[in-house]
């Protein structure tokens, strides 16, 4: 399988699992999750400042294709609880950041309310892989 035709199965399959997993973890959310090892996030607007900020640039998708390794993002992070992080896609094609999907031209944002850890797959990292670790603060 070719790296595009992985990356659009990748960018087709994350947001489904993502967005199921996000609004589970939401509606069962307990003073054990920091126990479990999830980590409750919360939405913020673009006016907040952002302890994280990362530019997916236009043409990201097609430097990678090119055989280019790109490092957008580290493999590892270490953020506090109450920090929130920004990416923003500049490229015409969406990137999976660990267990976030941000689509053609989006921004995510997100602040992480509890310590824990996130892991998955990474476009945007030459491992393939990426790894959010939120300690308390």
């Amino acid at each position: 399988m070719s790296s595009r035709a992985r990356l659009i199965a990748i960018v087709f399959l994350i947001p489904v699992v993502v967005l199921g997993g996000f609004l589970l973890g939401n509606l069962s959310a307990s003073d054990d999750d920091a126990a479990t090892g999830s980590v409750v996030v919360s939405d913020v607007s673009e006016d907040e400042e952002f302890a994280e900020d990362f530019l997916i640039p236009a043409g990201t998708a097609d430097r990678i294709d090119a055989g280019e390794e790109v490092e957008i993002v580290p493999q590892e992070l270490v953020m506090e609880t109450g920090e929130s992080i920004r990416i923003v896609n500049d490229d015409d094609v969406g990137h999976v950041v660990g267990v976030f999907y941000v689509g053609a031209g989006e921004t995510l944002t997100q602040r992480f309310d509890t310590p824990g850890e996130l892991s998955g797959e990474c476009s945007v990292h030459p491992s393939g892989s990426f790894t959010l670790r939120v300690v308390e603060a």
